[in-house]
């Protein structure tokens, strides 16, 4: 009797291995898995990308990740829309952006976390702060900018900063703080504010003869702002010698227009 004929029992369990293999590449495929040098746990909602060389934030994080770990990687840049594909609007815990190589952070850039709670960027290059960096962070807990190269910081960003009602710890230790007429604003919030941690162990780096005195000591007899001033009243002048040669340049066309005429 002519029947089915059964496929050999390896046959079998080649395929089957083969199938589960394309299950699996598929799987790892869709949107929202965990990224390759990425670890994940969908428990604990938290996505680690530690240590992993990475010059970009990865693509197509998990989208129920609240604590996003990028430390100790090689980030010098990050666009302003870093963390917009895909959101991650539930990410409410921590961001972690320590140990690497950013240099500046674009107004928008944390635009998509409104809930973010804890923002760590210590131990980078920053050398300042836009004021827009931070207006999207209504729910701001902690915000670590030690050990980078901030020299000043300027109103603007402070106003931003004060204005986060829930950001009550601030790490600013081990910058290279210049005290010239540019630090007035961060001494006055200094002295006002209990949002810095540790503020009283912040100081100059520079010049030479205040250095390390402590900011929240700093009088504005300390600053040096005769090179400010001297450059102010020099682009003044300069601007007023344009002003008065382009209104005789002027005056010498009306008069041989006039003369033309004649």
């Amino acid at each position: 009797r002519r029947g089915h004929v059964p496929a050999p029992p390896l046959r079998r369990a080649a395929l089957g291995l083969l199938l589960q293999v394309l299950l699996g590449w598929g799987s790892a495929q869709q949107p929202g898995s965990c990224p390759a040098p990425c670890e994940c746990s969908e428990t604990a909602r938290t996505v680690k990308c530690v240590n992993r060389n990475l010059t970009a934030v990865p693509p197509d994080l998990p989208p129920y990740a609240r604590l996003l770990f990028l430390t100790g990687n090689r980030l010098s840049s990050l666009p302003p829309g870093a963390f917009l594909s895909p959101p991650l609007s539930p990410l409410e815990n921590r961001l972690e952006l320590a140990d690497n190589r950013l240099l500046s952070l674009p107004a928008g850039m944390f635009s998509s976390l409104p809930s973010l709670q804890h923002l760590d960027l210590r131990n980078n290059s920053l050398v300042s702060l836009q004021a827009a960096t931070f207006h999207s962070l209504a729910q701001l807990q902690s915000l670590d900018l030690s050990h980078n190269s901030l020299k000043c910081l300027k109103n603007a960003t402070i106003a931003q900063l004060r204005s986060r009602p829930a950001l009550r710890k601030i790490s600013l230790d081990h910058n290279t703080w210049v005290c010239d007429c540019c630090i007035e604003h961060l001494v006055s919030w200094l002295k006002e504010s209990d949002q810095v941690e540790g503020k009283g162990a912040l100081k100059c780096s520079y010049p030479d003869k205040i250095r390390d005195k402590p900011l929240v000591k700093i009088n504005s007899s300390d600053l040096d702002c005769s090179y400010f001033s001297y450059m102010t009243s020099y682009v003044v002048l300069v601007i007023s010698e344009i002003v008065t040669f382009h209104v005789f340049v002027q005056c010498l066309e009306q008069r041989g227009l006039n003369v033309i005429g004649l």
